[in-house]
Parts: C-alpha cells; structure tokens; sequence
C-alpha cells in the first residue's frame, strides 16, 4: 500500500511553534473555507483566503484574471502571489485556497511551507465531489487523480471532511456542522500538542487499569455496526489494521473514512496498531505508517523488531503522536528464554525515545500470568514510561485483566476479554472495591440518576449501586460523608451551597459558584490501618449547562464579543448558568427572576467575583416581563431557564406558570433555549420557545442536561470514562415510563 505520490515517508518533522499558521488545501467543493473559518475563530487566528487576497492585489478574480492573460500567465502570478501570502502571514493565520493549478512550482512551494508550518489535505467522498465539479466522469478522474497527487505531495496531514456518517441520528445540518466544528479543532489542536483533555476519567497511558477496545478496521467496513456499542466505557480504540489489510489497496481510503467516523461518535483517543506482516512488501510498512501519522491518531503501535534508523525516522516524523513500541515473542512474558531482558528493554525504548512499550507473549500455563505480573513490577522499577504486559491465547485472559495499563478488551467473550468481565474479575480479585453513591436532596424521589447511574455501572461491569437519599437537614449528610462505603454523593436543592463547610476540598468552579453538587470521597488508608476520608466538592451542573449550549447553539450564533444570555431564576442552578455561559465566552448577561431582589443578589455576587478576577462581566436585573431589554446590549442568543417545572409538593401539583416577554426572543438569528429542570409537564416557557422554532429557536430540555452532566459526575465518581450510550439509554427509558418530556 502507498500514497498516491510517490513522495518519501517521514520526510516531515510534524512540530510546530504554537504561532504558526495553519495551511488548508484541497479540491473546491471540499469545505476548506468553511473550516477554515471554523478554525480561525476557535484559535484566534486571522482568516486568509487566497481568491480575496488575490482580488484585492490584482483587482480581478483568477477566473477573469485567465479569461485576459492565459493560463501560462496566471501561474506565474499565482506563485507570486502564494509566495507573498506564505511569508507575509506565516504565524497567527489560518490560510485556504492556494494550490488552485496544481503547477510543480506551486508544489515545491508549498512543500517547503510543510517542513515547518501544518498543511492539511481536506479530502471529501468523491462521488461528493463529483457532484460539485462539473465534468465528464473521465474529465473528473483525470482531473482527481492529478489533484490528488498534488496536494498529497505538498500536505503533512489528512482530514476527511465527512458531510454524512454513521453516527448521525436524523441531525439537522447545523449540528452535523457543529460535530464537525468539534472534531476538526481537536485534530488542530492534537497536531499543536495543545489538545485539551475533556473527560474526567483517569488517563489512558496510566497504571490504572485502563482498557483499549480492539476494534478491527474490517469490523468498520461493516456498516450495518452500531458504533455507538462501541463507547462501552473503555479508555481508548484501538483500530487494528491485519496483513489482510495491508495487502489491500483500498487501505488508505478505509483507514480516512473510519477514522474520521469514529472521531465524530467517540469521545476517547484513538490508537492504531499495525500487524507486522512478513508479506509486506518492504516499502509498503513505512507508507503505512506515513499515512497513519497523517491522519494524527494519538498513538500508534510499531515493532520494535524493525531496523533502527526507520524507527528513528518514524520518531522523528511522529509529530504529537505517541509511539508504542511492540515487542511479541511465542513464550510467556516474564518466563526465561526470552531474547530480552527488562533492563535491554527499557534501554532501547529510551534509545529510540518512544513513549511507551508493549510486551506480549503466548500463555503456555494458568500460572503464566504470575510471572507476568513479576515482569510488570520489575519493569516499574526501572523505568517511569507506562508498561503494557500480558500473554494472548485463551490462557493469558488473566494476564490481560491484571495488567495495569491499556489491556486489550474485545466486544464479544468469544474473541477475548470484554471490559466488563475485566472489571469484573478485578472486583472478585478485590482489586476493585464496591462502592454506594447516593443522591441527597429534598425532592429527589422523583429523579432519573439512580437509573442512569446504576444501568451505566451494571453495563460497564462495576460493582458499585446508587440509591436515593431523602432529606430535609444538611446535617443528615454527615452520615454519609463518614461511612466508609460510601464513594460519592449528589447533593440537590437546596444543599448545594450548605454543603461546602462539611467538605475537605472544593474545586476553583465550584468554589467560584459557592455550589456543589457532587462529592469525591477520597478513601486514604494509613500505615496503621485506619482510614481517612477526604471530601472533595466539584460542580457538574454548569458542565451540563455549557454543554447543552455549545452543542446545540447553531453556528450562526457561535458566542462572540457581542453575544449576550437570558438567565431565568436566580438560585443556584441560575449561578451555574451565569458561570456556564462565562466558561463560553459571553460577557453580557441578563437575569430574570420573579423575586427581583434575588437576581440582584445573583447579579452583585458574580460582579463582585468578576472584578477580584479582573474579568470584564456585565450583568443587568430584568425585574418584570414588562421591562425593556437592555440598550446597549445585543438580544440574546441562549436562553437558560432555572426554575422547577411544578410547584412545591410534586408532579401532582401541577406545573410552574412563567412566561418572558416576546420582545426578548427576537433575535434575527434565534438561539438556544435550555430547560434546566425536566418533569412531566411541557412547561409555558417550552411552548413559548417551541412557537419559535421556525424562527431558529432550538428547544434543549432537561433530560439532555441531566446527561451531560451525568457523564462527568461519573466519571468523577468511577475515575473511568461514561458509557454514554448507556446512559442516554437509561434516560429515554426511564423518562416514557414516567411521562417526562423528552424534546
């Protein structure tokens, strides 16, 4: 298998200063424009567009520009001009358009741009750009085949611009857009080494007992695969690529569908791992692994067994991607007779400055998996890099549920060790301790947690169980906060400020909020036997919050100096909605409470807490539905609404009557509304926003805030990342047997 070009693999560092500009080619029709600007705004970067720069130098479009002077003359002034832009705006810029005549100049151009500068390749399906591209079927493959080998030759990375994938659940274009606004900023940002790690489970490279589910890449090719299976709880995919694959020439065009297609549906790394094939042809591994390192996955898996100038080469090219050094012998790992011992190990990953290292065997005993766990320890010892070990074969299961880092787990039994029969063994080996988790609150015996909790628990095989605490004291905490089964807590309304005397630790937010509402119990055992319990306070409500607005706020209303928002209510769901909206980027903010004297209580706290943090947070007090909207201030875009959706009493009491004035929500552009709190009545506010939908209002109810605000307080509580396709589950079913409404 090789790329299209017949260019030399590794040839390009991959390391960049955090300045320098980003260069996006590709076919027209391709969305390098759009993303670009995706990019520009995400990163803080000026926009260039090659067409624009070249009106205003020249005063005619390139098309008019060869309409009057030929061909031959426009790539003349086409290199002159791409020269130009590349060193006026060669940091702080994102750049698109250039590369338009494909021209051997422009080629070398733009390659010497790549040796210090990422260029990305933005590919799209063909019969896409088929449809795009007026030609005949064999003007077009002419015209592809030589497009594509140009911009192969002068890029460094590939990204595939999906417009339809698997993952996509009847979505309505803006969010596809924003799924890709998602994915493409963090492939930027992996390539810059800056990629901000949004899960609150332990890392994967840790020795922590973390799991890689092995997904074979023609396991992919089948599209009739749910890949939402694949978010079991695991801590990274790891694609694995067979010799039958190598020797496939559809390889590359595989590998940059599937890839793309699992960073729009998962939210963990993604590994990849080669088979080293004897039946590889010798040029055919290194293009492998130059394509590989071309799509940026976050690691890749390479024998050690190779030539050590080509693995130099590929550490050199490597870029933010980890290299896993491999190592496989037929005997057990840790036995006697292997050809390397710890120490020469550890030596030769240190050479070659890999990352990490692999090493397996094939299991011959039940009692392998002791020398294995020997061999664990020792390496420890003796190097800081994370360690890999186990034995395959039916045999080494044991091996591969005990060893501490990335053990290989499967989707099915029959094809190896699923995550929760490995988590499971753990818990019978009492290496994994059952814990309770409890929800602590007044009105809580009508919530969905314990349902969506104890299914993700019981479908990622962990043995803890959650279950409602009812309460009308605080002081009636203090009996969970010591019991030492208890791993964690909820605390609801209207405790989430009392809480915080009782707790050992509080996270910056939640201390900015003076609200939590979910509590770590930390178990520390002494040398003495005794244990001491750390009680540390986090606040997953306005993550929920943030959250329902960046995923559901259209494009057209991404959050700018300008944007401002809509609170209603004023308690403490009201302050993580104020702090929500601030973690996006919106400085103006209007709080509408029927107590006025509160949201001025809510509006003096967080202005008080914005100028000790010298932040620039304006808040105004809307004191009746009758009252103006701020001159001044833009209207606002989100809309959060924080009050309960029936009175005090239950459900049985019926649903609280609140309405905002029409006035308010008529921005031209519409917004996002989200309903913090859910129940079994469509609320006035719901219908009010619903009658607006035409106008790009976007109704996000309760449930999808109780979601994303589940996934990080589980991963708070288990340390392991959310089976969230497991708990979105739980949450449909729970809300049709009880009659929520579910947008």
């Amino acid at each position: 298998m090789q790329l299209s070009t017949p260019h030399e693999a590794f040839r390009f560092r991959r390391q960049y200063t955090a300045d320098a500009t980003v260069l996006l080619v590709g076919f027209f029709a391709a969305g390098k424009k759009t993303l670009g600007i995706i990019a520009s705004v995400a990163l803080r970067r000026r926009f260039i567009e090659f067409d624009s720069f070249f009106q205003r130098e020249i005063h005619a479009s390139p098309q008019e520009f060869i309409a009057r002077h030929g061909l031959a003359r426009y790539r003349e002034v086409e290199l002159e001009i791409s020269r130009d832009i590349l060193t006026k705006y060669d940091k702080g810029c994102v750049i698109v358009g250039l590369g338009g005549s494909a021209s051997s100049s422009l080629q070398k151009l733009l390659s010497e741009f790549a040796q210090s500068h990422p260029v990305v390749y933005v590919r799209r399906d063909g019969a896409e750009l088929r449809h795009a591209i007026s030609a005949s079927p064999e003007k077009f493959e002419r015209l592809f085949e030589v497009g594509n080998a140009f911009f192969e030759s002068c890029s460094n990375f590939d990204f595939f611009n999906h417009t339809q994938h698997r993952t996509d659940r009847a979505l309505p274009t803006y969010l596809k857009l924003k799924e890709t606004e998602r994915v493409f900023v963090t492939f930027l940002r992996r390539i810059f080494e800056k990629c901000h790690r949004e899960m609150f489970s332990v890392k994967p490279f840790s020795a922590s007992h973390t799991y890689a589910l092995q997904v074979p890449l023609t396991w992919l090719d089948d599209t009739t695969h749910d890949l939402e299976t694949l978010e079991t709880g695991a801590d990274a995919i790891t694609v694995v690529i067979s010799s039958e694959d190598m020797g496939s020439n559809r390889v590359q065009d595989r590998l940059l569908r599937h890839i793309a297609t699992l960073r729009m549906g998962c939210r963990v790394p993604v590994i990849i791992d080669v088979a080293d094939s004897q039946n590889t042809p010798p040029d055919g591994y290194p293009w492998l692994l130059e394509l590989i390192l071309r799509l940026a996955p976050d690691a890749l898996m390479c024998s050690l067994e190779h030539a050590e100038e080509f693995m130099a080469k590929l550490n050199f090219s490597k870029g933010s991607t980890k290299i896993v050094g491999t190592v496989h012998e037929p005997l057990p790992v840790g036995s006697t007779g292997r050809s390397m011992d710890p120490a020469a190990l550890v030596e030769q990953i240190n050479r070659l400055r890999f990352d990490v290292l692999r090493v397996t065997g094939e299991s011959m005993s039940t009692n392998d998996h002791l020398e294995t766990l020997s061999f664990i320890r020792d390496m420890q010892g003796i190097s800081d890099l994370p360690i890999i070990a186990y034995n395959t074969r039916s045999l080494g299961r044991a091996s591969v549920c005990l060893n501490p880092t990335l053990s290989p787990v499967t989707l099915q039994s029959s094809t190896g060790v699923t995550l929760p029969e490995a988590q499971r063994a753990l818990s019978a080996c009492y290496l994994l301790q059952s814990k309770r988790y409890h929800i602590f609150g007044q009105g809580v015996k009508h919530t969905l947690s314990p349902a969506m909790h104890n299914m993700s628990y019981s479908t990622s095989g962990l043995p803890h169980t959650y279950h409602v605490f009812t309460s009308e004291k605080i002081t009636e905490v203090e009996q969970l906060l010591t019991d030492e089964s208890v791993g964690g807590i909820t605390v609801s309304l209207p405790f989430k400020s009392a809480i915080i005397p009782y707790l050992d630790e509080v996270s910056p937010d939640a201390r900015d909020m003076n609200a939590v509402n979910t509590v770590v119990l930390e178990h520390k055992h002494q040398s003495n036997g005794d244990i001491t319990i750390i009680c540390k306070g986090f606040n997953t409500d306005y993550i929920g919050i943030r959250d329902c607005i960046y995923k559901f706020l259209s494009p057209a209303n991404a959050v700018r100096d300008g944007t401002s928002a809509l609170i209603i209510g004023a308690g403490g769901m009201a302050h993580a909605a104020v702090y929500a909206c601030y973690e996006l980027g919106v400085k103006h903010m209007c709080i509408y409470n029927r107590t006025p004297e509160n949201g001025q209580k809510l509006v003096d706290y967080y202005h008080q807490w914005a100028q000790s943090r010298g932040t620039d947070l304006r808040l105004h007090v809307l004191c009746s539905a009758e009252d103006p909207w701020p001159e001044g201030v833009r209207l606002p875009t989100i809309v959060v609404a924080c009050i309960p959706p029936y009175k005090i009493g239950g459900p049985d009491e019926g649903p609280v009557v609140f309405k905002i004035s029409e006035k308010w929500l008529e921005s031209r552009t519409g917004g996002v509304f989200v309903e913090v709190a859910y129940g079994p009545f469509r609320t006035p506010l719901m219908t009010q926003i619903n009658s607006r939908s035409s106008k790009g209002w976007v109704m996000v109810d309760g449930l999808k805030v109780l979601l994303e605000q589940g996934i990080a307080q589980y991963e708070l509580f288990t340390k392991r990342p959310a089976p969230v396709h497991v708990m979105r589950r739980a949450i449909q079913e729970q809300s049709i047997k009880y009659g929520y409404i579910h947008e």
